[in-house]
């Protein structure tokens, strides 16, 4: 059974709130840049209050850092609150002030907090005294600050022991931004490795099976198995596949860099029967030596919404599967605008297909392993988990379905 939550003090009419500082949206910048808020209490800083209210012989002490509509304890002692409305808070009245030290001896009888809920009921505050907590480039984060219960003061000691202790908050917030600037540049270093180990894998992927192919044509000519009309056929084929592959190489050396940039995808209107027929001529001569057919069934008219070299991957990949995995048989590419207004793509093979089990790992990395192709051809695994990677960017879906000796049927849809 989850306890009841604490009603908020109800605020007086009469209550004289605390100003907003002019500067105070730069405040809040600062103060949200080092991350600490609704943070886990730290040993480091409850050895701060605990000792301001040993020196200072106070039984409430706390760290608050002034938020835009509420006050956060860091650190607290001697109260069960965790936060409160900053338009009741003694420490939002510091945050507005020029002090470097803020004394209130007897709250009943200071206009600004005589009607303040936190003086009128539980913790019943008579005095209150604070150091305003003020990072490197002058802003007030909050507060170290003590309560009594009974008017009070503080003498000069144990006010320039609070200053110290102030101090110290400081240096350990300053301390804990210094860390999670170097947290988050290790994650970014590790994204970069992690895109690089991606770029590399998708170009090995790619260039693999043309280079594979043209192998294939050279060493058919040098063992003289096939007619001079044959040979000079392939080839002039293989030329072709030289240039592709090439111009293949430039575009995904380019992509990759872009991603390296942080400039993420970059969209244009694609012509989608175009961009399949393209694909089809890079597989011209692998489809030959393994006698697939390879049909173009997109519509004329339908154009998508992408980025033209992450969708180039998704559709050779699948293409390059449905090769893999087929011989002597038809390779096709439907799309068309679905019900939902979506664009829907399959990539259907008349090939070897695969098990329930094989199609269930499909997208795993850890799991699936790649078979060795009707030709013989090696792959990775890789490509499909960085295909459905790409589909997800674009808010798609990918779904496969196959059946052993029936063929595979990859399904893709994209908003549009």
């Amino acid at each position: 059974m989850q306890p009841k939550k604490k009603p908020l003090p109800q605020i007086s009419m009469f209550m004289v709130p605390p100003v907003i500082p002019s500067d105070d949206k730069q405040r809040l910048k600062e103060l949200h840049s080092y991350g600490v808020l609704d943070t886990m209490y730290e040993e480091e800083f409850n050895d701060v209050v605990r000792l301001a209210a040993r020196l200072c012989q106070m039984p409430i002490a706390m760290i608050s850092l002034v938020d835009k509509k509420r006050l956060w304890f860091k650190a607290k002692i001697g109260i069960n609150d965790v936060e409160l409305p900053r338009e009741i808070s003694f420490c939002a009245h510091v945050v507005a002030s020029d002090q470097n030290f803020f004394e209130v001896q007897d709250a009943l009888h200071d206009q600004r907090f005589e009607d303040n809920p936190w003086v009128k009921e539980e913790p019943n505050v008579r005095y209150y005294a604070a150091v305003p907590l003020i990072n490197k480039n002058g802003y007030k984060m909050g507060t170290l600050c003590v309560y009594d219960h009974q008017p009070n003061s503080l003498d000069e000691d144990q006010q320039y022991t609070l200053k110290i202790l102030a101090k110290q908050v400081v240096k350990l917030l300053e301390h804990r931004l210094v860390n999670r600037k170097m947290e988050q540049q290790q994650e970014k270093l590790q994204v970069q490795m992690d895109l690089q180990n991606r770029i590399l894998s998708i170009i090995a992927h790619d260039v693999r099976n043309p280079i594979h192919a043209v192998k294939s044509i050279i060493e058919l000519s040098n063992r003289k198995v096939l007619a001079q009309q044959q040979a000079n056929e392939l080839m002039g084929m293989a030329g072709k596949q030289i240039d592709g592959t090439l111009e293949l190489l430039n575009n995904l050396i380019d992509w990759g860099s872009m991603q390296m940039r942080g400039k993420g995808f970059e969209t244009e209107k694609v012509h989608l029967r175009t961009l399949v027929s393209n694909m089809y001529k890079t597989f011209e001569v692998i489809a030959s030596l393994k006698s697939n057919i390879m049909v173009n069934l997109v519509d004329e008219d339908l154009f998508i919404v992408s980025d033209i070299n992450a969708l180039r991957f998704i559709l050779r990949n699948l293409i390059s599967n449905a090769n893999k995995f087929t011989k002597e048989g038809v390779i096709t590419v439907f799309a068309q605008r679905d019900q939902q207004n979506q664009i829907a793509i399959s990539i259907t093979d008349t090939g070897v297909g695969m098990s329930e089990e094989t199609r269930h790992q499909l997208f795993d990395a850890e799991k699936y392993q790649s078979a060795s192709g009707t030709g013989n051809e090696k792959g990775s695994g890789l490509g499909l988990v960085l295909t459905k990677d790409f589909v997800s960017a674009f808010g798609g879906t990918i779904r496969v379905e196959s059946k052993l000796g029936k063929g595979t049927s990859v399904y893709l849809t994209f908003p549009n």
